[in-house]
């Protein structure tokens, strides 16, 4: 029982992390609507191992990472910025491409260096202090309220953890892959559209972000 609770409270907490739009999320979306569901698996499952090895950091340096960002508090102001800054591109939807007869990018000029769907995933993934932060929080409430998950527990409970953690990812970012296709297959130009969209949440997860470090 103890190892079925491992690998699914793995799958849940990896789920409820990937669930918000975030670049890994906006990657997959663009991806499914611009080429194909196969080429955006390329980005989840690197970005799933990448996820991975965040996990494995939080668990060894947990306490460390929790005090320096609560000691650092531009970091969390630099976090915001950075959310409100890829809002605003978005919202402002200007680019410069050549479209297709539905409305969407095929082509974006002046693009010199394409790195492979998979380089993109697991940068994607891994380059993501966000994601780092909730899984320090995740594993400190884990130890708090459920489960130990730390080193100092069996390797194998480790690795069952971190598997759930992969395949949390992975279906929940595939989840994000079918929807996107099926909206493309019933809308026109909805690469806009969702951009737009995405643009607005992080605005507004940006604002609210600064709104509670000004009031707290």
């Amino acid at each position: 029982m103890t190892l079925i609770t491992y690998l699914f409270l793995g799958v849940l907490t990896a789920t409820i992390g990937a669930l918000p739009l975030g670049t890994t999320n906006v990657a997959v979306i663009n991806t499914t609507i611009k080429e194909s569901i196969q080429n955006a698996l390329k980005i989840i499952y690197t970005a799933a191992l990448a996820e991975v090895i965040l996990v494995l950091i939080a668990l060894i340096f947990n306490k460390r990472i929790e005090n320096f960002v609560n000691m650092n508090i531009w970091l969390q102001y630099a976090i915001a910025v950075i959310l409100l800054v890829v809002g605003a591109i978005l919202l402002s939807g200007r680019k410069e491409c050549v479209k297709d007869e539905g409305g969407e990018c095929i082509y974006i000029k002046k693009r010199k260096y394409n790195p492979s769907k998979q380089l993109l995933g697991f940068i994607l993934g891994l380059i993501n202090p966000t994601v780092l932060i909730y899984w320090i929080l995740v594993i400190s409430f884990l130890k708090k309220k459920m489960i130990t998950v730390d080193t100092t527990i069996d390797y194998s409970l480790i690795i069952l953890f971190l598997i759930g953690v992969y395949i949390g990812k992975v279906i929940t970012l595939y989840f994000y892959g079918k929807f996107s296709h099926k909206l493309k297959l019933k809308m026109k130009n909805i690469t806009t559209k969702v951009n737009r969209v995405i643009g607005l949440l992080l605005t507004v997860v940006a604002v609210f972000q600064f709104t509670k470090l000004f009031y707290t």
